[in-house]
Parts: structure tokens; C-alpha cells; sequence
């Protein structure tokens, strides 16, 4: 019955702007009349209802001016009157004030890039793989340490739920994208909430990259200062610990600032690949260290409050539960920081080819799978090494002059140092739009491209932290420090940075990448066309394009002038490797870092985006189970961040803490096997070691 209804419609009672994709005498009706109904096929448009006008898009019709006239309101307030033909789609709205949302009628998708766009390249391996190394990185050298105080078992817990937790908020960050054709998570902001919204989004992300770069600083010192002294013992002789620890880091952050003070970081996009290769390599040599030490007494090394190293021959006795809730539950944000990749799946969906929402589902459930194995593995080999004496970087439990670790700080140290001006170029552009923002500081340029396309796109922002490619496409900043990741960004622009829980790279996109883009514009698809997966070659008409009527998506993106970029860069370069050199340890880092700017970036703003803009059309069922999670979010948020905020002062490994207590650098300990409940039944011998590496016991 539909089919003959089509056939007999007029020509002339079809919207104007698709009369010439109007079926040809004797053919089949055209593939739009099938969703998109003409003129006198359904009720007309009521007021309240939200519609999609040819050329313009989402409207809310607010009364009716004439015969067959309308007067809608759009997305930015402004109003005017539409013929009916106008009218493509219109659905009853959810919400009486749906008109200050650009989200369109539900059975319209929108996209800010056409689905068969030539610069669509990415495939999904490489888009699997862009969002792997968006979030591994040096985060995940705190994972074992995490897994001591939670228990084989709660701990294994915590991280499947954490990656369920983080699949489910960016296939709500997808979905968002999708019903208003925004694709950045700072533009997603200001759909959901308006500019508010944008300046608090555009914040996080400056916090989150700078704490990112903290967290690299800490690493570097972590990671080469032990193989400075292996290298060069004798050099350091005058210095004490925490001073050759500051000394190299001020070296590092010397050689890292010409690369910090540029523009354009186009040449290192391809250390995403390096990033996830040099996180593998540690992951082997852990596991190999735990397999060869199964059931014999070994000597594993912790490091003191002072910076000081300790030896300690014991055997190791895994827990399968915490000792303490509390224990257990300052660990969590480490957790969640590990699988922080959001920046970068908009920019990832963006790049992929066909992106329907099979796909992109796909991808993202591969990405987490992949990651949350690799997790596992690193996280209990570390485990089963060192036991309860777990550091807060399970390399800091291994003899400096161990030739396999060894090798693993060097390579691990080097690529973060390397992805480290990645991780820059994303803080000083968003310090420089906040500044924009706030103040009223003067940008220097406004490329013709939208704002938010500065910010990395996939940003390692989970564990390490940004890695930012530029190029006229977008490019990819990961924010590898948070959580130690890398990241690449798909699509014809690629580029990769460390870790987002070191891996944070993922952010946004780059400004600096100098390229110029036309007015930003979205094209608008059958729901039903866009969702399933297609095959090869295949692809899916629009059934409009029309430029976003918000001013904020048409903005130049801003950025600094030479002078400008100078100054920024200097702060931001200064002030964090200030407050590296007073971290006690990383797990500080990680710790305020996942329970505050991670949290709300990977878990609440995602669940109260979807929920505003999506919700009022979903299942009432589902719309209440996001609230409810949305609401232990945000408990959960503000717990960790109270006992973040109680223990500034962790030491970087558990047990040195009690050690440093002992009267004499040669003592016996009564430590037990460690296993929770069990009583001491075996003696851990302390020795204090000297910087230079000389044991005195």
C-alpha cells in the first residue's frame, strides 16, 4: 500500500530541493520517498515538533503563519516562516524546549563530514589501532600496582567493568555526534549545553593535558635517571638521589624545548606505532621476570620517600581480595584513566570509512578488548614479581642494571620524551582558547576551520597522554601522560601520541596545523541507511546538506601568534616540570588525574551529553539507567577525589614507607608471605643502597 501511495503523489507536492531526485516517468519511487514522506502522505507539522528544513536543518515549528507556511525556530534562536515543501522530516518533540538543541528529527543522522567523503580513509584495523594507542602508554606501568592493592580477582573486576564503563560512554559520545553533526567532544559540549559547556570542556582539557605532562616528567625520572647512574656512576657522585633525579629531567625538558616551541609536529605522527611497540616490549619482559620467578625467592628493589633504592629477597604470595576497601578504592581512578580515549573517537569516527554505526562499534569494542588483554597481562605479571612490595612503577621493583629492563626504561623513556611536544601543542592551544574565551585575548589568525579542531583528536589522554598529527585533514594528539597511551589519528592526517591514562593524547585537534577548511557543513542521512554494515565500495546519498546555523561551529579556530605561542609554551613548559620535581611519585599523578579531570571526561560528561541530547527520544528504561549511572559517577568521582586528596603525600612503593623505619640500613623484617590473613612465617632482608649502586649491607 506505501508503494502505491508513492506512485500517485504529484511531482509538485514534493519538497522543492529533492524534485529532481524525484522518481523518472515509469520508474521505481526514488530512494528518499521511502522515509522522507511528501506533502499530504502524514499529519501535517504541529507546533512543538521538530522538523528538518531543506538547506537550513533542525527546527522547531513554533505557529502556524499561513496556508502551508510555518514559522520555525533554529538551534541559535533565530526564526523565520518555511513552506511546507520546505519541511523534509518533522516528529513530535520530546521536549518543549527542544529548539535549543540542534539535535534533529530521529529518523535523520547527521555528519559534519559526507558518509563517502574522499578524506574518509581510515579503515577498521587502523582505526582499531589509532584508538589502542591512544590509550597504552607509560599509565600502564602503574597497572600491576593497582592490581596489589585490589586482589587478583576484584581487580580483574574493576578493569572489565572500567572498559564496559568506557565502551558504552563513547558509543554515547558516537551517538551525540550523530544526532547534531558535531565532531569534536567541545563542540558535542556546546550542543548539549551551550557555551558554558564549551569553556568548562575546553578546561578539562587543559588540565588534563598538563597534568599529562607532569606525569611524563615523572616517568622521565623514573624511567632515566637509574640508567643515568648505570651509564655514568661516577659523575653524580656529589648529587643525592631526588638531585640526579631533578637533574635529568631538567636535561630532558632543555632537549625537548625547541620541538615544544614549534607550530607544526607533522614529522612524529608516527610514534604511535613506537608507543604501543615500546609498552609490548616491557609487557614480554614482565611476564618472562614473573614466569622465571613462580615459586623461587628473588630480589626485587623498592624505592624510599627520599628517592633512595632498598633490596629485598622474599617470595611472593598473591592476594585474591583487597585488605582494605579503602585501598582497593583509591586504585579505581588508575583503572579508569587506563581506558580514556573519548577526544579521540570523534575525530576517529570522523576518518573511517563508512562509518555506520556497526562499524563504528566495531571498532571500539575490538579497541577495548585488544587493550583490556594487554592490560591484564602487564597487570598481573607485575603483580606476581613483586607482590604486595608493588611500586607505583613496577620497573622501579627491578636492579637498575638489569639488562632486559634496562632496555625497556630506555625505550619506554625515549619515546615518551619524543611524544612529549605532542603533548604541548594541545595545552598551549586549548591555555590559548580558554584565554580567547574568558578574557577576550585577540587571536593572532582565524583559520577558516571550526572550533574545536585544535584540540588532538585521538589523544593517548588515558594513560600517557597527547600525540597531535597535523595536516589539512585532522590530526592526532594523544594524550599519552594521563594514562600512558599513544596515539594515532585516523584518517588521511594521521599523527600519534603516548599515553591517555598516560594515553590522554587523544584530545583534540591541532590548530597549528595550519591548514584553511571552507565552511563547516553537515549532511543529513536516513537513520535505517547509516546503521548496518555495508560492503565495499558501497555507499549512502544524503538527502541534504545545509551549514550549521551556530556561530561557535563556523568560528576560526584560534591561535596564538609566534609571540604568543612562546610565552604560552614557556609557562606551560616551566610550571609543569616545577611541579614534577615535587611529586613524591606517580601514583599522585594518576591518581588526581583519573578521579577528577578523567572522570568527568570519560564518564560523566559522555552519560550527561547523551542524556540531553539523546535521552528524550530513547526507551524510558534505558534513559533511567544512564541517569542512575550518570549519578554513581559522580558519587564514585567524589569519593576517590576525597581520598586522592588524603594521601598527596603516597610514597612510591607501599612497603617503603614501613622501611624507611627501621633503626639500621641492615635489618630483618618479619613480612610474612603477604597473603591476606596469613601470619609471618619468613624474613624480608632490607638493604640500603647506596646511589652509586654499591650494596652495603
Amino acid at each position: 500500500p506505501r508503494l502505491c501511495v508513492c506512485v500517485c503523489v504529484r511531482v509538485s507536492d514534493c519538497p522543492r530541493s529533492l524534485r529532481a531526485q524525484g522518481p523518472r516517468a515509469g520508474a521505481m519511487p526514488a530512494p528518499w520517498s521511502q522515509e522522507v514522506p511528501c506533502a499530504g502522505l502524514q499529519r501535517e507539522p504541529h507546533v512543538g515538533d521538530v522538523v528538518h528544513i531543506a538547506g537550513h536543518g533542525p527546527a522547531t515549528v513554533r505557529k502556524l503563519a499561513a496556508r502551508s507556511k510555518f514559522e520555525v525556530m533554529y538551534p541559535n534562536g533565530d526564526t523565520a516562516q518555511v513552506d511546507r515543501h520546505d519541511i523534509l522530516v518533522h516528529e513530535g518533540s520530546p521536549l518543549p524546549n527542544v529548539c535549543t538543541s540542534p539535535t534533529g528529527p530521529r529518523r535523520l543522522e547527521y555528519f559534519g563530514r559526507a558518509f563517502d567523503d574522499a578524506s574518509r580513509t581510515i579503515r577498521t584495523p587502523s582505526a582499531t589501532f589509532s584508538l589502542v594507542a591512544t590509550m597504552v602508554g607509560g599509565g600502564v606501568l602503574s597497572l600491576p600496582y593497582a592490581m596489589s592493592q585490589c586482589g587478583l580477582v576484584l581487580g580483574t573486576l574493576v578493569l572489565a567493568l572500567s572498559a564496559l564503563a568506557s565502551v558504552w560512554t563513547l558509543d554515547m559520545l558516537v551517538s551525540c555526534a550523530r544526532c547534531t553533526g558535531r565532531d569534536t567532544f567541545e563542540l558535542v559540549g556546546h550542543a548539549a549545553f551551550g557555551e558554558g559547556c564549551r569553556k568548562l570542556t575546553v578546561t578539562l582539557v587543559f588540565c588534563l593535558t598538563w597534568l599529562a605532562q607532569v606525569a611524563y616528567f615523572v616517568l622521565v625520572q623514573d624511567l632515566l635517571a637509574p640508567m643515568a647512574l648505570l651509564i655514568a656512576p661516577g659523575v653524580f657522585d656529589s648529587f643525592s638521589d631526588e638531585g640526579i633525579r631533578r637533574l635529568v629531567v631538567t636535561l630532558a625538558a632543555v632537549l625537548l624545548a625547541p620541538m615544544c616551541y614549534k607550530g607544526s609536529l607533522s614529522a612524529l605522527r608516527f610514534l604511535c606505532f613506537a608507543s604501543v611497540g615500546s609498552v609490548v616490549m616491557v609487557g614480554i619482559i614482565l611476564g618472562v621476570k614473573a614466569v622465571t620467578s613462580l615459586g623461587h625467592r628473588h630480589e626485587i628493589e623498592i624505592m624510599d620517600p627520599d628517592k633512595s633504592s632498598r633490596a629485598l629477597d622474599f617470595s611472593v604470595t598473591l592476594t585474591l581480595w583487597p585488605e582494605t576497601f579503602l585501598k582497593a578504592l583509591y586504585v579505581v581512578p588508575m583503572f579508569g584513566v587506563s581506558f580514556l580515549c573519548h577526544f579521540n573517537a570523534l575525530p576517529t569516527h570522523q576518518e573511517l570509512q563508512r562509518p555506520t554505526r556497526q562499524r563504528m562499534q566495531r571498532v571500539l569494542k575490538l579497541s577495548m578488548c585488544f587493550t583490556t588483554l594487554l592490560y591484564l597481562f602487564v597487570g598481573i605479571s607485575g603483580y606476581a614479581w613483586a607482590g604486595s612490595c608493588t611500586c607505583g612503577n613496577i620497573l622501579l621493583n627491578f636492579a637498575r642494571d638489569d639488562p632486559a629492563v634496562a632496555l625497556g626504561r630506555v625505550a619506554l623513556g625515549l619515546v615518551l620524551m619524543m611524544n612529549f611536544p605532542l603533548l604541548v601543542q594541545p595545552c598551549r592551544n586549548t591555555l590559548f582558547r580558554l584565554l580567547v574565551a574568558v578574557f577576550g585575548l585577540k587571536p593572532a589568525s582565524a583559520p577558516d576551520e571550526a572550533l574545536g579542531a585544535d584540540i588532538p583528536p585521538p589523544a593517548q589522554l588515558a594513560q600517557t597522554l597527547v600525540m597531535v598529527e597535523e595536516d589539512s585533514t585532522p590530526t592526532t594528539a594523544a594524550a599519552d601522560a594521563v594514562a600512558g597511551g599513544s596515539a594515532a589519528e585516523p584518517g588521511p592526517p594521521r599523527s600519534t601520541s603516548p599515553p591517555g591514562s598516560a594515553s590522554l593524547q587523544d584530545a583534540a585537534r591541532s590548530p597549528s596545523l595550519g591548514s584553511t577548511r571552507s565552511r563547516a557543513q553537515v549532511h543529513a542521512y536516513r537513520r535505517e541507511d547509516a546503521r548496518g554494515m555495508m560492503d565495499r565500495g558501497s555507499t549512502i546519498e544524503a538527502i541534504d546538506t545545509f551549514e550549521p546555523k551556530e556561530e561557535i561551529v563556523q568560528q576560526s579556530a584560534a591561535e596564538p601568534s609566534p609571540a604568543q605561542r612562546y610565552c604560552l609554551t614557556t609557562v606551560i613548559l616551566v610550571s609543569s616540570l616545577l611541579m614534577s620535581m615535587f611529586m613524591k611519585s606517580i601514583l599522585v599523578v594518576w591518581s588526581v588525574l583519573g578521579s577528577t579531570v578523567a572522570f568527568m571526561i570519560a564518564f560523566i560528561l559522555p552519560a550527561a551529553f547523551w542524556h540531553r541530547l539523546v535521552g528524550p527520544r530513547a526507551k524510558k528504561a534505558k534513559r533511567n539507567v544512564v541517569a542512575a549511572l550518570l549519578v554513581a559517577y559522580i558519587l564514585l568521582g567524589m569519593a576517590c577525589s576525597t581520598l586522592t586528596a588524603m594521601r598527596l603525600d603516597a610514597p612510591p612503593c607501599p612497603l617503603a614507607h614501613d622501611a624507611a623505619a627501621a633503626a639500621s640500613p641492615a635489618t630483618e623484617l618479619p613480612v610474612g608471605n603477604f597473603a591476606a590473613g596469613a601470619e609471618a612465617d619468613s624474613l624480608v632482608t632490607l638493604a640500603k643502597r647506596e646511589p652509586r649502586g654499591v650494596l652495603s649491607v
